[in-house]
């Protein structure tokens, strides 16, 4: 089978499409979001299979784990001029968030819409509250404007630190499982 991601190369970025097929402050917005990205090593992978082939949708990644999708110009959603999804993340049900963000994020909660990537929504609780019939990829955001740039980057600083918290978890507990565990250091070891 073909892969049908392709992680964008020096001559092909996203923000050429995004220079190309959006202006004002919709096209100001989705560069300083992109910018963000990139300085905080997400990669871009461009989707190419039948479903988005010939469209600008990109996945969002961290250390090979999804973060997200950002579609520019879907021709089947005319009124949208760009979208970014959140992937599915556990530290979403993280409490302790500032309370601008979680009104936010309460507003772009994505409800299941039967396209069949979530099997009919589910439950979750996100920032300590419960919500029915939420999509595979919790959060929607269609036509991002300046005002939601803090929100999109907490979005994305949530997902990139689980994953690094998950991979330093699964790092110590590989350590442990082959007998060497951190615990039994020395004081001077363990002190650093």
């Amino acid at each position: 089978m073909q892969n049908c991601l392709m992680k964008l190369s020096d001559n092909v970025k996203i923000e050429d499409y995004i220079n190309e097929n959006l202006n004002g402050e919709a096209k100001t917005t989705a560069l300083e979001f992109v910018a963000f990205l990139r300085e905080n090593n997400i990669e871009f992978y461009k989707d190419n299979s039948v479903e988005w082939k010939d469209q600008i949708y990109y996945h969002l990644k961290f250390k090979s784990e999804f973060v997200g999708f950002i579609a520019v110009n879907d021709p089947d959603e005319p009124q949208n001029l760009w979208t970014v999804w959140s992937d599915d993340c556990k530290a979403f049900e993280n409490e302790n968030i500032a309370p601008e963000i979680k009104e936010k994020a309460y507003k772009y909660v994505d409800f299941c819409a039967k396209c069949g990537s979530c099997g009919g929504g589910r439950r979750k609780n996100i920032f300590g509250k419960e919500f029915k019939g939420v999509c595979g990829c919790t959060f929607r955001i269609d036509n991002p404007e300046t005002s939601d740039l803090p929100f999109l980057k907490v979005m994305i600083e949530l997902c990139r630190d689980y994953i690094l918290s998950k991979n330093v978890t699964e790092h110590y507990d590989l350590l442990i499982a082959e007998g060497n565990d951190p615990v039994r250091d020395p004081q001077e070891l363990q002190d650093y």
